[in-house]
């Protein structure tokens, strides 16, 4: 299988995380003027999501209020441009989720069943899994559409790290999938 342009940076992983390269993930908006161009659910949940590794973002913020939110991060210091919307994922469906390579001893997962975004549910709870053991798991939490994706995606960027959330029900920008594919990065 052909393998793809490695992702070195957060910002090209975000532009091409928009344009579905990844596969299922939430919809998003390359910016807050873009986002309250396309008239937003005022009682839909976002993400306020930052393009510096590590930088603040916000959760579950409603629609009415994402210009007040947006606001709030420019005057904590955040560059207006590093700022970015998704829709809030259906975290209180979430059934599984984490992060997975093909490593040296083969496939190595970390994972967590949290029903929190994954950056707060891998500090609360974090396990991990090798080789048919994480196979399994994926298998059993992951319905076979995201599964398959995953390979596709294990296979064009070896020495890739993928995040993903399994939720009990299909959501993202695709149909017939309940996996989100988060992020993929080089390890």
């Amino acid at each position: 299988m052909q393998t793809y342009k490695p992702v070195l940076t957060k910002a090209d992983f975000e532009r091409r995380y928009r344009l579905g390269e990844f596969g299922n993930h939430s919809p998003t908006w390359e910016s807050f003027d873009e986002f309250w161009a396309s008239r937003p659910w005022p009682n839909r949940l976002y993400h306020l999501r930052n393009r510096v590794i590590g930088g603040a973002t916000y959760y579950n913020v409603p629609g009415y209020i994402v210009g007040s939110m947006f606001q709030r991060a420019v005057e904590e210091g955040v560059n207006p441009k590093d700022i970015y919307v998704s829709e809030m994922a259906p975290t209180d469906r979430t059934t599984f989720q984490g992060e997975v390579m093909r490593g040296v001893w083969g496939l190595e997962l970390t994972y967590t069943h949290e029903k929190l975004p994954m950056r707060d549910a891998l500090k609360l709870s974090t396990r991990t899994a090798r080789g048919i053991i994480g196979v399994c798991l994926l298998r059993q939490f992951m319905c076979p559409n995201s599964y398959d994706w995953l390979q596709v995606l294990l296979d064009r960027y070896p020495d890739h790290v993928v995040e993903f959330s399994c939720y009990d029900t299909n959501w993202g920008t695709l149909p017939n999938f309940n996996t989100v594919f988060w992020e993929v990065r080089k390890y």
